[in-house]
C-alpha cells in the first residue's frame, strides 16, 4: 500500500484515474487520505465539441482530447462562465447555476440567475422557464443572452465543509454580486463602476474597472477596502479587455488585450503586461515573462514555470477568447485561441488543437481530484 501511495503521488491526473480503475486494491490505495493530491497539472482547454452528457477537454501535455462524462443537467444545456481551482462554474437552460468538478462528478448548487436584481420570470412558475424580463425587455432563451454578461470567480476550492465565497460580474453594465456557500440568492454590491475582471488574491478579491482602476474587496461582507490605484495607463489601452493576474511573487499584474480587425470578428493581436509597483502604486510595463508561461481566460488566469512543464513555451501567453459577446454573436467563426510570444509579439496556434467552434466559449481548466 505504501509503495502504491508513492507511485500515486508522482502521477498525472489521467494516470491517477487509470490507477484507480485498474483493480480493487489499487482503488483502495488511491482513497487513503494521507497521500498527497496529484501534482499541479498543465491546464486542459474545455472545448465546445461535446454531446449531451460528455464534456471534451484538450490536454496540452498529452496533445489529445479527453471525453469526460458529466452528471445531470446535461452538459450540452449548460454554459461554462468560469473555471477556478479545478471546478467549472456553469449555468443551465433553466438558469440554475452549479459548481462542477467534471473529474469527480461532484457538483454544488449556486443561487439561480433569476435571483439577480434585473431578471424576472414572466410566465407561470409551473411551466418550463423560457421567457424573462431582462431590464425592460422580454427575452426568450435567457441563458444565451445572460452568459454574454456573466462570469464568476471562487475564493477557494470548496473544502469538506463546503466553505467558499463566489463573486460574479453580471449584466451589460458589468456590476458585482456575491454569494457564499449555502446562499439561496445573489447579493448585489452597490457601486457606480463597471468591471472587466475579478480575481481572488492574498485573501481579497480584486476588480479591474473599465477605467483601469483596481479596487480591493474584503471577503467578509465584501466592503470596499480601498481604491488601491488610479490607473496611469495610457488612454490608448483603456478600451482594451483588461485582466488581473497574480504573479509568481504574489504581486498584482494587469494584462491589456488588443483586438485587430478580422474578416468576421476581431481577433487578438497584442498583449501588454503591467505589474503593480507597491511602493508608489503605479503600473510598470513588463517586457518579458522570462521562464514563466501565463494562461489567460476562464477566470483562473495563472502563471506556470515552463521549466517544470516542458510541454509549455516559456515567455508566452496561452489565451482563449472569453469576450463572450463575440462568442455568442458569432457561433461559427474561428475561435480566438492561441499562443502569444512576448519577445517576437507573434501569435501561433496551439499545437495539435485544430479548429473548433466559437460557441460555447472555451475556458482553461486546471484538472483536480478535490
Amino acid at each position: 500500500m505504501d509503495v502504491l501511495g508513492l507511485i500515486h503521488d508522482k502521477l498525472s491526473i489521467p494516470d491517477c484515474i487509470r490507477l484507480k480503475a485498474a483493480c480493487k486494491s489499487w482503488n483502495l490505495a488511491f482513497k487513503f487520505k494521507h497521500h498527497r493530491p496529484p501534482k499541479l497539472q498543465s491546464p486542459w482547454l474545455m472545448l465546445p465539441d461535446h454531446n449531451d452528457t460528455v464534456a471534451w477537454f484538450f490536454s496540452i501535455a498529452d496533445k489529445k482530447i479527453y471525453k469526460v462524462p458529466c452528471p445531470e443537467p446535461m452538459i450540452s444545456l449548460r454554459i461554462c462562465i468560469g473555471s477556478c481551482h479545478g471546478w467549472l462554474i456553469t449555468v443551465d437552460d433553466n438558469c440554475n447555476m452549479h459548481l462542477l468538478n467534471p473529474l469527480t462528478g461532484v457538483q454544488i448548487p449556486l443561487p439561480s440567475v433569476t435571483t439577480l436584481p434585473f431578471v424576472k420570470i414572466v410566465q407561470d412558475s409551473q411551466e418550463p422557464i423560457s421567457k424573462f424580463m431582462i431590464g425592460e425587455q422580454q427575452r426568450n432563451g435567457v441563458v444565451v443572452y445572460m452568459v454574454y454578461s456573466i462570469w464568476a470567480v471562487l475564493s477557494m476550492a470548496p473544502d469538506a465543509d463546503g466553505s467558499f465565497t463566489i463573486v460574479m460580474i453580471y449584466s451589460v453594465w458589468k456590476r458585482l454580486a456575491f454569494a457564499r456557500a449555502g446562499d439561496e440568492a445573489w447579493t448585489s454590491i452597490q457601486t457606480p463602476h463597471g468591471f472587466h475582471d475579478v480575481i481572488h488574491c492574498n485573501d481579497k478579491f480584486y476588480t479591474a474597472s473599465y477605467g483601469g482602476t483596481v479596487m480591493a474587496w474584503e471577503p467578509n461582507g465584501l466592503a470596499i477596502v480601498s481604491e488601491i490605484i488610479s490607473s496611469d495607463i495610457d488612454e490608448a489601452y483603456i478600451g482594451c479587455m483588461m485582466y488581473l493576474v497574480e504573479s509568481p511573487d504574489d504581486n498584482l499584474m494587469l494584462i491589456a488585450r488588443h483586438a485587430g480587425e478580422g474578416p468576421i470578428i476581431s481577433h487578438t493581436s497584442l498583449f501588454l503586461v503591467f505589474s503593480l509597483d507597491e511602493q508608489d502604486l503605479q503600473w510598470k510595463k513588463v517586457k518579458s515573462l522570462h521562464q514563466q508561461t501565463l494562461f489567460l481566460g476562464g477566470n483562473q488566469s495563472m502563471f506556470l514555470p515552463a521549466a517544470d512543464f516542458p510541454e509549455l513555451k516559456q515567455n508566452c501567453i496561452y489565451f482563449t477568447n472569453n469576450i463572450l459577446e463575440f462568442c455568442g454573436y458569432f457561433h461559427y467563426a474561428d475561435s480566438d485561441i492561441g499562443v502569444f510570444n512576448m519577445e517576437s509579439k507573434k501569435i501561433e496556434p496551439i499545437d495539435h488543437l485544430g479548429r473548433h467552434l466559437n460557441w460555447p466559449p472555451s475556458v482553461w481548466f486546471f484538472p483536480s481530484l478535490s
